[in-house]
């Protein structure tokens, strides 16, 4: 696989739950809705689950023993652990409550998910407040941190996942490719509370599922240090994260 910061954004774990609780992949906060297409992750006791990780594209539909269905459809499947499946939505799922079944070697745990028709969230790099984004800088490979901060003016790359409706609709699980799917909808992207301009909002064509934004930083002298960032789409705000700025 070849986009590491999805990679290690997934495999920021949050602490495991008694019951089986599922939240948005990006922010692992639980009281944001997912929607479908985008990354979840669920938490539990996954008795007799052993560590296994796709390794390609399209991801699979069973890993390590575990199958997840939502609404009876088998999700894509990133990473199975004995504490946590990271899983995708499948995109023929619709909005409201659906019913989410965990099948392990050792049995069946069951659940449920709140669907939206969009759920913004970002993927964080750490567990400070507000948390590091997952950004890349202008050159498309340096990770945006407090060593390698952006500069005003710049274009930098938000990572996310859950941005609704797009142009055209990937195989559950499969990298999208060409041509790109893109949001129907224009984000808007605060920085420091000011409205950015977005250049660009659509899947990341590398890797499925990975919600790419790409915004100028307003250049504006107030702007530096860590700043805060909240993402809107189709009314419904994202979590709160920060990027650094020179």
């Amino acid at each position: 696989m070849s986009n590491k910061i999805l990679l290690t954004a997934l495999c920021l774990c949050a602490a495991a739950q008694a019951q089986i609780a599922i939240v948005n992949g990006a922010s692992f906060r639980g009281d944001q809705p997912v929607s479908a297409g985008s990354w979840v992750a669920a938490f539990g006791s996954f008795t007799g689950v052993s560590t296994t990780t796709a390794t390609a594209f399209p991801l699979p539909k069973t890993l390590g023993g575990v199958k997840v269905t939502i609404d009876g459809v088998d999700a894509p499947l990133y990473d199975v652990r004995s504490t946590q499946i990271t899983f995708l939505i499948p995109y023929s799922a619709a909005a409201g409550i659906r019913p989410v079944t965990v099948t392990l070697p050792s049995g069946t745990v069951t659940g449920s998910v709140r669907v939206m028709s969009a759920a913004p969230g970002i993927f964080i790099k750490d567990t400070q407040t507000p948390p590091r984004a997952a950004v890349r800088n202008q050159d498309g490979v340096t990770e945006n941190s407090s060593s390698s901060p952006a500069k005003r003016g710049e274009v930098v790359s938000i990572y996310a996942t859950g941005p609704g409706t797009l142009s055209r609709q990937p195989a559950d699980g499969a990298a999208p490719g060409s041509p790109l799917a893109t949001t129907r909808s224009t984000p808007q992207v605060f920085i420091a509370g000011v409205e950015s301009q977005v250049q660009f909002s659509g899947l990341n064509p590398d890797a499925p599922g990975l919600w790419q934004i790409n915004v100028f930083i307003p250049d504006q002298s107030f702007i530096t240090g860590r700043v805060p960032v909240r993402v809107f789409i189709d009314g419904v705000d994202s979590n709160e994260v920060a990027l650094f700025v020179q």
